[in-house]
């Protein structure tokens, strides 16, 4: 169960980060603020609303020491107890503050009553319950059941609707202990004697911390005198007696409460996942990247640049940088004429679009010319027809940079560079990125328990429709750069943020998620375009495990199903491993109504064959069938197009090497030729500049 979590921070007033996680229960870090909330399964809006609201009151009014999986031990408070009568006192204070939970908490509240999960209270006589069970099932279901109390009780739980403080809460804990100790056979007393003394001694108080609310009020905790870190000697002699509740010196069942340890392991079942080997929660939950560290990711272009300019200066290579770049005018203008193949199928497609969704409106002013037909004809208004817009286009474009596009990375840039320009032309807003792992930014002390393993993720910023003329201009420049330089000479001409790593592909697509919102949103964009160019497959997703918060997680195995993504407040589950990538694209595909495509460049037959097979076996295709197919497809086209294949919507396989130039072939003919040799000349000339135009042709069409 996942919603808005705006929600918490709402109720809180302030920017609490929220995290979804493996959590047994949920937890706030008072030092951080950080609520993290488990994966629940879906029980309906009322329950998930009366979970949050719960922990933003606790969030807000309960000190550490007070949560109910603190290891803090209160001497003389079981933690049980305090539990029970600090939850009656967080939940009245959060709906009193905010009367839209009462309904909630009500509602949801009766859901889980009826559902058991304070026990077979039902089939009980509520007479015989313990005082704290009764106080906590008036305090929760008060509203649909009766809650029987004696008069003496009745002061309790008066008490309890009452309390204001932390430290109120504690002072009641006791004497709801003392209470029910009178009331109970004395069966445990013995027990309790050998150990020093009881639960319910009130003497303990000179030993117990003693809270009050400051002027801003925050609960302030004064420890006892000579108490090194609130942990008093007595405390330590007692260590070993001292359970995990928190003060409980015995298993006297009247130091706990009954509902509330029903409650608690009733939680359990509401947890995604299910029971195996290796505990409940078989499937880990990938937190959103957060905004701070989205931040550090996304690379600006006029950051980039700086680095670059900086780089060049510490090489001493700005004049060979200069030299490198020298054909670059006469680059363009060549790619130019390749370019206008694409542009004319793209407004060929996109003015059919626009006739198809032509509109005829009536003007207001009346034909003359029908004026005759008055009588016969009731439409005497001259009418106007207004096209489709058809230019509200978008494009987002990722590029790997990991080690092994080495090689290819010179013709997947001139592709790139085609690309670009082919936008420029139509007018089609774009964002290119590169992603590789060379992020030095992303620290391990800035992950949290549940966050996706960024992989050093770095995603700057290549060039865009948004840069100014001349900052345009310098992005292709240094595009080409790569294109035409060797390693050595790249070291000091690019930036560590787009150098060479490995793959990151699903960490890009995760953040690829925020980019795209966010371009539709700021472009207004209509129809959205997203482009992978890579040679591989993506490395594998792991899960950032704080070991600091083990009592605080479930148990997580090696083995487990998948991973469920949470993506802009939304879930993405993933089965195994093998299909992230797909689900990730799909669910881009889906929530942002993009148009993925994506570009397999392989160097080598190996790479080629073992991508076939890929794509073969994740589509139940005979792989020897499949390979027939692609090999005739791309002998007559350089390149092969395949629709809804590993999550895109399009993918084109193509090999590395020559088989990547886009540029025009040269019409070389002589005048010492025979009329042979020149047609021979001119059919070859004409086949290949065919191949190389498919696949801008295919493109500009793809797009529209």
């Amino acid at each position: 169960m996942y919603a808005n979590s705006s929600l918490p921070k709402l109720l809180a007033k302030e920017n609490i980060d929220i995290r979804h996680g493996n959590y047994k229960t949920p937890w706030f870090d008072i030092k951080n603020r950080v609520l993290g909330l488990p994966m629940w399964k879906d029980m309906g809006k009322d329950v998930y609303d009366l979970f949050v609201g719960h922990e933003v009151g606790h969030a807000l009014e309960t000190p550490f020491e007070g949560w109910h999986d603190s290891p803090e031990k209160l001497k003389g408070c079981p933690r049980s107890y305090i539990n029970v009568i600090e939850d009656a006192r967080i939940e009245r204070k959060i709906q009193s503050r905010y009367p839209g939970l009462v309904g909630p908490f009500s509602r949801g509240y009766n859901t889980l009553f009826n559902e058991g999960f304070f026990g077979e209270v039902a089939s009980m006589d509520l007479d015989t319950l313990m005082l704290i069970d009764k106080i906590n099932l008036h305090a929760k279901v008060g509203a649909h059941i009766d809650v029987p109390f004696s008069d003496e009780e009745y002061v309790f739980m008066d008490r309890a609707n009452k309390t204001q403080t932390f430290q109120e809460v504690l002072d009641l804990v006791r004497d709801v202990l003392a209470f029910t100790e009178a009331q109970t056979p004395d069966e445990y007393d013995e027990d309790e004697d050998q150990d020093g003394e009881g639960e319910g001694d009130q003497d303990s108080q000179s030993d117990t911390p003693q809270y009050e609310e400051d002027e801003s009020g925050d609960i302030q905790m004064d420890l006892p005198s000579g108490s090194d870190d609130g942990d008093t000697e007595d405390e330590e002699d007692e260590e070993e007696t001292q359970g995990e509740s928190g003060g409980v010196l015995s298993e006297n069942p009247i130091h706990e409460s009954m509902t509330d340890t029903n409650f608690r392991d009733s939680e359990k079942e509401f947890l995604e996942g299910e029971e195996g080997d290796y505990g409940i929660q078989q499937t880990l939950v990938c937190e959103d990247i957060s905004k701070s560290m989205f931040d550090k990711i996304v690379i600006p272009y006029a950051t980039l640049a700086l680095d670059r300019k900086a780089r060049m200066a510490e090489g001493g290579m700005e004049d060979r940088y200069q030299r490198i770049i020298e054909g670059y005018n006469a680059y363009v203008k060549t790619t130019k004429r390749s370019v206008a193949i694409a542009v004319k199928e793209f407004e060929m497609r996109k003015a059919a679009t626009q006739w198809a969704k032509a509109t005829t409106a009536k003007t207001g002013v009346i034909d003359v010319n029908k004026l005759f037909s008055y009588k016969t004809n009731e439409d005497i208004f001259k009418q106007t027809t207004r096209l489709h817009d058809g230019k509200n286009h978008g494009m987002i474009m990722l590029i790997d940079y990991s080690g092994s596009m080495y090689d290819s990375l010179p013709h997947v840039i001139d592709q790139l560079i085609h690309l670009v320009l082919f936008c420029k032309g139509v007018n089609i807003p774009f964002d290119v990125y590169g992603f590789t792992t060379t992020n030095s930014a992303i620290r391990w002390e800035d992950m949290m328990d549940g966050d996706m393993d960024l992989d050093n993720l770095s995603m700057p910023l290549l060039t865009s429709s948004s840069l100014k003329k001349a900052d345009f201009e310098d992005s292709l420049k240094h595009l080409f750069m790569r294109t035409k330089s060797n390693r050595y000479e790249q070291t000091y001409m690019i930036s560590q943020a787009e150098d060479f790593g490995s793959t990151p592909l699903n960490q890009a697509l995760v953040a690829s998620h925020r980019l795209i919102k966010e371009f539709k949103i700021k472009k207004q964009i209509e129809k959205m375009n997203l482009v992978v160019f890579s040679d591989g497959d993506a490395n594998q997703v792991q899960i950032y495990q704080d070991s600091s918060l083990s009592d605080k997680k479930l148990f997580t195995a090696p083995k487990y199903k998948g991973i469920t993504f949470v993506i802009d407040k939304r879930k993405v589950a993933v089965d195994m491993m093998s299909n992230t990538t797909a689900r990730l694209l799909e669910n881009i595909s889906k929530r942002y109504d993009t148009n993925t495509i994506g570009f397999f460049m392989a160097d080598e037959s190996r790479d080629w064959n073992q991508k076939i097979g890929s794509i073969a076996y994740k589509t139940n295709q005979s792989w020897d069938e499949l390979k027939r197919t692609v090999r005739k497809e791309y002998n007559k086209n350089k390149c092969v197009i395949m629709k809804n294949t590993l999550g895109y919507n399009s993918f084109y396989l193509i090999k590395g090497g020559n088989a990547l130039k886009t540029e025009d072939d040269e019409f070389n003919v002589t005048s010492d030729q025979t009329k042979n040799q020149m047609a021979t000349a001119f059919k070859k000339f004409s086949k290949s500049k065919k191949q190389n135009k498919v696949l801008m042709t295919s493109f500009g069409r793809e797009v529209a």
